[in-house]
């Protein structure tokens, strides 16, 4: 009984290796004919079909994996064109005025949005708190904190009762004296307060800082006026500025450096 198993179990090892020598052989011959310029047989065609789409289908997956690559590094690329035209503009506005200092903005945490920001230069670049930050559009905010390297910069859009700032209104008729002290999010204007001239006030007059408490300041363009608003029986003005500023989008930044 068991040289009869046995038996059969070397003929059933026997036919595993004729088989495989025979799909071996099938697999070379299939490959050969491929690699063959002539006239198909049929069976060959339909095997030349299905290696055919195959490798079409391997090679339109390369294809757009290179596709998305290349869509990532020309965006990339936009990116950078933009990062260097800005700091061309700024650097347009700066170049011969020895008191500025060009910075990058390194960080702009969506939980202070409109509150701060922190940029590339510190007290070791001759930068002091206080110091006005602007760009060639505009005001964007002050220095508030100052590190050997870095420095926070306090947002205007973060202008408040406790955080106002001096303004002055240029109408046709004269300089008007106000303070910015309020910021709406959802208009992205500005409010200026207390004023109380009589001048007549203009759709586009110029807003600037006064230099009140630093002349070197003076003259630094805020926005232009959108529209007014009368209060306190008509004793006085409310008027709502806009700034120039994206300020959803700042890549970099001139500190001005107070004169000595």
């Amino acid at each position: 009984m068991k040289k009869k198993i046995n038996t059969n179990t070397n003929k059933l090892k026997k036919n595993i290796i004729i088989i495989v020598v025979i799909l071996i052989f099938l697999l070379f011959t299939c490959s050969s004919i491929i690699l063959i310029e002539r006239d198909y047989f049929f069976i060959e065609k339909c095997f030349k079909s299905i290696t055919n789409k195959i490798n079409s289908y391997v090679v339109s997956k390369a294809y757009n994996v290179n596709d998305f690559s290349f869509n990532v590094i020309s965006s990339k690329i936009k990116y950078l064109e933009k990062e260097n035209n800005e700091l061309r503009k700024t650097i347009n506005l700066s170049e011969n005025e020895n008191e500025y200092v060009v910075g990058e903005v390194i960080n702009h945490n969506m939980k202070n949005w409109f509150d701060k920001v922190e940029v590339s230069k510190g007290y070791s670049n001759g930068i002091k708190k206080g110091d006005v930050v602007i760009s060639p559009d505009g005001l964007i905010g002050f220095v508030s904190k100052v590190s050997k390297k870095m420095c926070e910069v306090r947002l205007i859009t973060d202008v408040s009762s406790r955080n106002m700032v001096s303004v002055i209104i240029e109408t046709k008729d004269g300089n008007v004296s106000g303070v910015l002290k309020e910021y709406d999010s959802k208009t992205g204007l500005f409010k200026v307060y207390d004023v109380v001239s009589k001048n007549n006030i203009s759709k586009d007059d110029k807003v600037v800082l006064s230099g009140f408490d630093n002349d070197s300041y003076k003259g630094i363009y805020v926005g232009k006026v959108v529209k007014e608003e009368t209060s306190n029986y008509g004793l006085s003005k409310t008027v709502w500025i806009e700034s120039s500023i994206n300020f959803d989008d700042l890549l970099f930044v001139i500190i001005v450096k107070e004169k000595k």
